[in-house]
């Protein structure tokens, strides 16, 4: 009996000496591990805009824009900080822009991606197809970028998170308007559309009564179920409650839920051009 209350002493002396050292370890460590990253960030400031002068940084549903401006106080570009759901985990990255619209760098900073496979994201060559692009191309798979095989779901998730990324860039901080749609000018009907959601088009049904979107139904989808669970009907349901496009999309699922406005948004400009409506021609 003596002999294991000696041990289960010597275990706890042992384990509260073990916290200690780690947690002296860590504050030793943090700040010295917090400089290097913020040297090396500004390191890759400098290099994205060798202009730099001045950076200003403003945060906007949880993640960090730096507005950079030249000598003469000119805003030459913006620099995102955004976290994406990869496969593994979250992937954090920077992206650059410039006061143009087009992207004109990329770094991952974490991911938690397989090695070898999914990490993919972090090589030149897949970061090379978003150097050049600009908020006027369509950055869609496919079209005018590429997922790597073996690692689809990393990679779509970049795409459609650079997409994002770009967007929010254009629209908050760059010139560019974004097209707002007056819900009260669609005719009654029930219009067809289509998004891109995080790995292939999603497509909608809207229906439309009295200048209200009474109904949105989700007919085709190839998102991850689990996922996809996070985004619907929660997207449809706060794009009807207030009769607009401009809602949060933050959800477990964010690509899905972003697939799911662009769609509605696709049904909703089909119906004011004329066409879209269900039972006549579609733009499958």
């Amino acid at each position: 009996m003596r002999n294991i209350l000696r041990l289960a002493l010597t275990l706890a002396v042992v384990g509260i000496v073990s916290g200690a050292l780690l947690t002296a370890v860590h504050n030793w460590t943090a700040p010295i591990i917090a400089a290097r990253e913020a040297e090396d960030y500004m390191k890759a400031l400098r290099e994205f805009f060798p202009a730099l002068s001045d950076v200003k940084t403003e945060e906007a549903e949880g993640e960090k824009y730096d507005l950079i401006y030249d000598a003469s106080g000119n805003l030459i570009g913006v620099v995102a900080t955004a976290q994406q759901q990869g496969y593994g985990g979250l992937i954090t990255f920077n992206l650059a822009v410039d006061s143009a619209g087009k992207i004109i760098g990329m770094r991952v900073i974490s991911h938690a991606e397989t090695p070898g496979i999914g990490d993919v994201v972090t090589t030149p060559d897949f970061q090379g197809q978003f150097i050049g692009k600009t908020f006027e191309d369509p950055i869609e798979i496919g079209t005018d970028v590429h997922t790597v095989s073996g690692a689809t779901v990393s990679t779509s998730a970049m795409i459609g998170a650079v997409r994002r990324t770009l967007e929010t860039i254009a629209y908050s901080y760059l010139s560019f308007e974004e097209e707002v749609i007056d819900i009260t000018a669609v005719p009654d009907g029930t219009y067809r559309g289509t998004g891109r959601g995080a790995f292939d088009n999603i497509t909608v049904e809207v229906t439309v009564e009295g200048g209200i979107i009474t109904e949105i139904k989700v007919v085709a989808q190839s998102e991850t179920p689990t996922y996809f669970a996070e985004s619907y009907p929660l997207i449809p349901e706060r794009i009807m409650a207030e009769q607009s496009l401009d809602i949060d999309t933050k959800t477990g699922a964010t690509m899905s839920a972003e697939g799911i406005v662009a769609a509605v948004r696709d049904a909703l400009q089909k119906a004011l051009e004329g066409g879209g409506e269900t039972g006549g021609e579609t733009d499958e």
